[in-house]
C-alpha cells in the first residue's frame, strides 16, 4: 500500500533544544551557538536570531541576550522560523504492520528524521499523516509509530518502525545485540588461529580477500536481527565475496561540531560481509550483509575496501572524507554548498532485507523491498520490472 500526502509550501517552522554540559559552562549564548551549530549559520546569523529573540530560556521561555553566560543543565530552545523546504519524495510504501510493529519502503532522497533544512519532509513526518489518517482507524488506541533505526537520506529500501513503547524497547535491544554479536564473532575468529587466508590484510587495512565465509553467514542468520543491502561501486572487485572490518568513529570535519562518522583506527568495531552479483564495465553490483550497524558503514566500508560507492560525493577511498569535494546542489538537506555533508545523495544504496523477531509474539520475520532498476542483476531486470526511480532528488 502506498501512502502520499501534498507538503505544504512553507513549513510551520521547528523547535531545536540543547542542554547545557560542563564543557559549555561560562560560555556565552552567542559563542555556544555560533561554535556548537556552525553548518546551520554564520557567526553573525546566530546573533541576529538571538537578538530576534529567537533563542529562549526553557525553563522560563524567556528570550536570552546574545551575552548571557550559560550554567550546567541549563536547556536553550531555538525556534527556526518557518522556511521552505527542499524538494523530497512525498510517499512512503507500506510493506507490513500491525499493532506493534509497521514497516515501509524508504525511497531515496527522503530524510528518516527531522534535521538541518528538513523538518516536515521526512519519513517521521509522513509516519504522523498515516497514524492521523490510517493507522488510528484501524487500530483503535493505536501509538504514533517511531522508526528504530535509520536508513541515510539518500539510501531506500525496508524501515522498521515500532508502534508501542515495549516494541520499541524489544526491537532496540535486538539491534543492539545483534552488533554486540558481530563484535564478539570477531573477536572469536581472530583468537582461535585463523588462517592467514581468511583474514588477509589488504590495502585498506581491514579487508579480507576471498576465504571461506560460511562461518561468518552462520553467525549472520543466527543473530536476533540481519540487514542485507544492494550497493553499486566505483569499479570492479576483483574477489567474490569477503569481509571488510575496519573499525568507525567520529572525526574532525568542517561544519560538523561532533564530527563526521568515517574510518578511524580509534573507532568502534565494524563488520560487513559482500559478495558480488554482477561486474558492469565500471563498476560492481554488490550484495553487502552488515553484522554490526555503525552509522555509514555500507558507505564507509566499501570506500575502504578501495571501491566507493559509485556516486557518493562524500567518502573516498580507504573509508575517509573528501574534504576537498564541494556538493554543490546535492547539499540540499545542509543549506549553502560547501564540503559534502552525510545528508547528500548521489550513491546508490538499497536496504533489501530485513529480518527479526516479532517483539510481541517472536515470530521470525522477513520484510523485503523491492530493488530499484540500477542495483538489479540484468536477469532481474530480465524477469520482471524494477521498483520506481531511486535517485529523483539526488
Amino acid at each position: 500500500m502506498e501512502f502520499s500526502v501534498s507538503y505544504a509550501t512553507i513549513n510551520d517552522g521547528f523547535m531545536y533544544h540543547d542542554k547545557i554540559s560542563k564543557h559549555h559552562v561560562g560560555s556565552v549564548v552567542h559563542d555556544f551557538y555560533s561554535k556548537n551549530h556552525a553548518a546551520s549559520g554564520t557567526a553573525e546569523e546566530w546573533l541576529q536570531r538571538i537578538q530576534n529573540n529567537q533563542v529562549l530560556l526553557s525553563a522560563t521561555g524567556k528570550p536570552v541576550a546574545p551575552d548571557t553566560v550559560l550554567k550546567a543543565g541549563e536547556r536553550l530552545t531555538y525556534f527556526r522560523l518557518p522556511w521552505a523546504e527542499p524538494e523530497a519524495p512525498s510517499s512512503i510504501s507500506v510493506l507490513y504492520e500491525d499493532e506493534h510493529v509497521l514497516a515501509v519502503a524508504k525511497p531515496a532522497g527522503l530524510q528518516v528524521l527531522p534535521k538541518a533544512s528538513f523538518c516536515q519532509r521526512t519519513v517521521l513526518g509522513l509516519l504522523q499523516a498515516y497514524q492521523q489518517q490510517v493507522r488510528c482507524k484501524r487500530y483503535a488506541g493505536s501509538q504514533q509509530p517511531v522508526p528504530v533505526h535509520r536508513l541515510g537520506r539518500g539510501t531506500s529500501g525496508v524501515l522498521l518502525c515500532s508502534c508501542t513503547v515495549a516494541a520499541r524497547q524489544k526491537l532496540c535491544r535486538d539491534f543492539r545485540a545483534s552488533t554486540e554479536m558481530g563484535v564478539r564473532s570477531s573477536t572469536h575468529s581472530s583468537g582461535t588461529g585463523e588462517s592467514e587466508g581468511r583474514r588477509q590484510q589488504g590495502a585498506a587495512g581491514g579487508c579480507s580477500s576471498g576465504g571461506d565465509s560460511r562461518d561468518d553467514c552462520t553467525a549472520a542468520l543466527e543473530r536476533p536481527l540481519g540487514k542485507t543491502y544492494r550497493a553499486l561501486v566505483s569499479g570492479i572487485v576483483e574477489q567474490d565475496e569477503g569481509e571488510v572490518d575496519v573499525a568507525i568513529g567520529p572525526v574532525s570535519y568542517p561544519g560538523l561540531s561532533n564530527g563526521l562518522f568515517a574510518a578511524s583506527p580509534s573507532g568502534k568495531p565494524a563488520r560487513s560481509l559482500f559478495r558480488v552479483l554482477h561486474r558492469h564495465a565500471d563498476s560492481t553490483l554488490m550484495e553487502v550483509t552488515i553484522l554490526t550497524g555503525r552509522p555509514h558503514q555500507i558507505r564507509i566500508h566499501m570506500a575502504a575496501l578501495g571501491h566507493p560507492l559509485l556516486g557518493d560525493p562524500l567518502y573516498g577511498p580507504g573509508g575517509a572524507p573528501m574534504v576537498a569535494v564541494v556538493s554543490g546542489s546535492r547539499l540540499g538537506a545542509y543549506g549553502d554548498a560547501g564540503n559534502a555533508m552525510p545528508g547528500d545523495c548521489g550513491y546508490h544504496l538499497h536496504s533489501m532485507d530485513l529480518r527479526f523477531h516479532h517483539p510481541a509474539t517472536g515470530a521470525e520475520m522477513r520484510l523485503t523491498a523491492p530493488v530499484p532498476a540500477a542495483l538489479q542483476t540484468p536477469q532481474e531486470a530480465a524477469a520482471c520490472p524494477a521498483a520506481g526511480p531511486p535517485h529523483s532528488f539526488a
